[in-house]
C-alpha cells in the first residue's frame, strides 16, 4: 500500500515515476487532499506508455486507500495516449464498481488532450473543470 501522509496530514509528492526519453524533466505525480478529495497530479507533458502503468498503479492504490473523490489535474499535459486513457479508465471502474459512490474529474485539461477525449467520447464519461478548486467543489 503506497501512503505519502505527512504529520500535518497532507499529501507530499511521490518520488519521479519515469524519465522521458525526449530530453524533458522526469515524470513525477504530486498528490495532496483538499476538502475530501484527492487531487494528483502528473507534471511530465507527456502521459503515455512509458508512465501509464506508474500512474494506473498509483491510481488504483489511492482508491484502495479509501480515497473515493479523485481529481486529476492535467495542467501539464499536452499529450495522453490509449494507455493513459487506460489508466484514467480504469481508476474510473473500479471506482464505479461496488458501491459506485466515487469518481474521477479532470482539471486544467489541455486544448490537445481535449480534442482527444472529444474525438474518442469520452469526454461523456469524464467531466472536467476549468480548475482545481473547482473540481473539488463538484463534490460537495
Amino acid at each position: 500500500m503506497i501512503s505519502n501522509e505527512s504529520s500535518h496530514g497532507a499529501m507530499r509528492p511521490f518520488a519521479p515515476l519515469a524519465i522521458d526519453d525526449h530530453g524533458s524533466k522526469p515524470m513525477q505525480i504530486d498528490v495532496v487532499t483538499e476538502n475530501g478529495a484527492t487531487v494528483v497530479r502528473p507534471t511530465g507533458e507527456r502521459l503515455d506508455i512509458e508512465i501509464a502503468s506508474d500512474f494506473r498503479t498509483m491510481l488504483l492504490s489511492l482508491i484502495e486507500q479509501g480515497n473515493r473523490r479523485l481529481v486529476v489535474d492535467l495542467q501539464d499535459v499536452t499529450f495522453i495516449d490509449s494507455s493513459g486513457l487506460g489508466a484514467l479508465v480504469s481508476a474510473l471502474k473500479t471506482l464505479k464498481r461496488g458501491e459506485g459512490d466515487g469518481d474521477v474529474r479532470l482539471a486544467r485539461v489541455q486544448a490537445p488532450v481535449v480534442a482527444l477525449l472529444e474525438i474518442i467520447r469520452l469526454n461523456r464519461v469524464f467531466t472536467t473543470y476549468g480548475s482545481v478548486e473547482q473540481a473539488v467543489q463538484s463534490f460537495q
